[in-house]
Parts: C-alpha cells; sequence; structure tokens
C-alpha cells in the first residue's frame, strides 16, 4: 500500500507534469493539498475534497476550481467526515481491505505557520483528531507547516502538541526525520505494525511546486 501527500501550490490547471509524476508514483490513497479540482490522478481514484474557493476569500483571490484539500483513493470510500472547517480538512473511511482506515487530510495554518490562524488551525484540527481517531485505524496527512526534527518552526510549542495528541491516539509520524519539511503522513502504529515502510521523496528542487512530495510504502 502507498500513501502519497503533496502542496501542489494552487495550480490553475491540470498541470501535465504534476499529473505524470502522480502517476508515475502510483499511490493508492492520495493526500493534495493547495490543489485543484482539474488535478484528477485517474479513472480508478474516487475522492472526498474540501469545498471549492470562492473567487475572494479569507483575502485571497483564488482561480476557478482551486481547493485546499483532497484525498483520492484507489480504495472504496465508505463514508465521508464533517470536519472543523469545510474550505480546509477533509476526512474520510476507508476500505483498505477488511480494514478501516480514517484518513485526514489538510492545511495546518491556510497562511502559513505563523499567526493567530494557525493557532486556531492547530487548536481545532487537534480536537478533530482526537475525534476521528476513535475505533479505527488513523492516518492524518498533509501540510502540518510545522517541522518535527532541527529547527523547530514556527515554535517548539506547535511540535509538542502535535507530539502530544499523536502519542495519546498511538500514532507515528512516519516523515518527522526529513529534513526541512513541513509536510507529513502520520499513521497508526497497530495499522503498520510488523511492516516494512519506504519513503520515497521527490521535488527537492522545488520546480513542480514549492513543496517536495512523499510517499510512503507500506509492505
Amino acid at each position: 500500500m502507498k500513501i502519497l501527500t503533496w502542496n501542489l501550490e494552487r495550480p490553475k490547471d491540470g498541470n501535465p507534469l504534476i499529473l505524470n509524476k502522480l502517476k508515475e508514483v502510483n499511490a493508492d490513497v492520495l493526500i493534495l493539498t493547495e490543489t485543484n479540482i482539474a488535478i484528477h490522478p485517474g479513472s480508478e481514484y474516487s475522492c472526498v475534497s474540501t469545498e471549492i474557493l470562492p473567487p475572494d476569500f479569507d483575502g485571497i483571490k483564488y482561480a476557478s476550481g482551486e481547493n485546499r484539500t483532497t484525498v483520492w483513493s484507489k480504495y472504496n470510500i465508505k463514508e465521508k467526515y464533517e470536519t472543523y472547517d469545510d474550505f480546509t480538512s477533509v476526512s474520510a473511511a476507508i476500505k483498505v481491505e477488511e480494514t478501516i482506515l480514517n484518513v485526514y487530510g489538510t492545511i495546518i495554518g491556510v497562511f502559513g505557520g505563523k499567526g493567530e490562524r494557525f493557532k486556531t488551525d492547530l487548536e481545532s484540527q487537534l480536537l478533530d483528531f482526537d475525534k476521528f481517531s476513535s475505533g479505527n485505524f488513523t492516518c492524518i496527512a498533509g501540510d502540518f507547516n510545522v517541522m518535527f526534527s532541527g529547527f523547530a518552526y514556527p515554535s517548539h510549542d506547535a511540535r509538542n502538541k502535535l507530539n502530544s495528541i499523536f502519542q495519546k491516539l498511538n500514532l507515528i509520524n512516519l516523515t518527522s526525520q526529513i529534513e526541512n519539511n513541513v509536510d507529513h503522513i502520520v499513521i497508526s502504529k497497530d495499522f503498520i505494525a510488523g511492516k516494512e515502510i519506504k519513503i520515497e521523496t521527490w521535488n527537492e528542487d522545488k520546480t513542480l511546486s514549492d513543496h517536495i512530495g512523499i510517499c510512503i510504502e507500506i509492505r
């Protein structure tokens, strides 16, 4: 099983270079942030998405079709859950063989890791994580605007609050050791128990977007 996350830096159309890379990685579950409905990885996927952004919203001019987060899945999406903000976070129950995996895709701090918006997003999402992790395996992924190794961007407080909730919910951040990285994939420890984990990254030169892409493979 492969799970991918990538911030696409607000594409205005179905960028063929981005689409080709998604096809090349060929993940089973994709959590795309700062994306667009024109970015469609293929007919084998179904999706749940945050609301399409109005042309003038939160003080930002958005192009047609832009949305903040989409979860694409080759597996059957059983149910979509309501999150604290329909424009920022999206969550769904995905049936992986005989198991249900709750996937929560998000951006924490839609204007970056600084300021009051980041703080309110973080506190609201900590409550969401707690709620959606009850009873099923969980995967939380997307643009956290937090570095978990090296310099504590945006703060030790943000890092510590996220690490604390992950520990409480028996989750592991598989991408915490990637340097200078704010995009993460966090998953239930029990879901990957006894499995081999492989991590793949791309776009290190930031030519396709201003974030690297990350994919974990669970074998």
